[in-house]
């Protein structure tokens, strides 16, 4: 072997031990003035042989040999649990082609840290007990962070937390007013023009998502959305006598906590048509409208 430096050859090994995962060293040897080393692989063992000349001048030789077992099992455990959560964001192609089959052909759980799903844009459809309530839009990113499991090649289930916005404006040249604790409606003065009347919600959203492919990438998704409806205000504008008024009315009583379930059709991971129902009344009928409404409009990334 051409003789090298013991230090170049420890440059070379640092990584490849590293990278091995072996079990730490219980102690450090330090080999000065190095004349030859020697490195022989047998099967799991990495032997290092060097030798060093005596100090007595007689041009004799000392031979240290060190041996490192390298546990292959033990990394392909260690890889198992760096790769079984990934990180999935939109479009991304990072599903693996033999997704974690398990001995004995059952499939094991793949863990997705997610992020900027069911980024969805709607049109309201408004009803029972509307009146004087117009329909409007809706928008969100209900999963913004959240984790996914794929349970199968087709089947993955979820959740997440996002944040979303809807509106709803007054029918024509009516206003939003607050008495007491009540938000109602009522027609603007006669000579007065409306530039719009609106009420906007935003809330925290805690989506369950199932999702199912089908045939390739073709699919649907099921959502049960939780809503945290965190704040809400009505805004007029309008002019009257050559004046600009803007009123915003704050301190509503809007229901805290709602519930939407929500369907979606389309390539599954990319975009999809979606309908959304929304079972509960935005308030209790004591505290202003109580409408009900449902949607339809595209969802990116389901």
């Amino acid at each position: 072997m051409k003789p090298i430096t013991f230090s170049s050859l420890l440059a070379l090994m640092i990584p490849a031990m590293a990278i091995a995962q072996t079990s730490p060293a219980d102690t450090v040897k330090v080999i000065p003035n190095a004349n030859t080393i020697s490195v022989i692989k047998e099967g799991n063992k990495t032997i290092v042989t060097a030798t060093i000349p005596t100090d007595d001048g007689t041009g004799s030789f000392n031979k240290y040999t060190y041996e490192v077992d390298i546990d292959h099992n033990h990394q392909s455990d260690r890889d198992a649990e760096v790769d079984d959560i990934m990180l999935k964001l939109p479009f991304m192609k990072n599903e693996p082609t033999d997704f974690n089959k398990e001995e004995g052909g059952k499939w094991k759980a793949r863990r997705y840290i997610t992020g900027l799903k069911y980024a969805y844009w709607g049109w309201n459809f408004n009803y029972d007990s509307k009146a004087g309530i117009k329909n409007c839009y809706e928008l969100s990113i209900a999963d913004i962070i959240g984790i996914d499991w794929c349970t199968s090649r087709k089947t993955t289930l979820g959740i997440g937390l996002g944040f979303g916005f809807n509106r709803v404006t007054s029918d024509e040249h009516m206003l939003f007013v607050k008495e007491g604790d009540v938000l109602s409606l009522r027609t603007a003065p006669e000579n007065a023009e409306v530039d719009f009347a609106r009420w906007d919600t935003w809330r925290i959203q805690v989506p369950l998502m199932y999702s199912q492919k089908l045939a390739g990438k073709f699919g649907f998704s099921l959502a049960t959305i939780i809503n945290f409806n965190t704040y809400s205000t009505a805004t007029n504008r309008y002019r009257l006598d050559r004046t600009r008024y803007t009123e915003t009315i704050k301190g509503l009583n809007q229901r805290l906590l709602t519930v939407d379930l929500m369907a979606t059709i389309g390539i599954v991971n990319d975009i999809g048509v979606y309908a959304k129902w929304s079972p509960m009344t935005a308030m209790e009928q004591k505290y202003g409208p109580s409408f009900r409404n449902f949607s339809i409009g595209i969802n990116l990334n389901f």
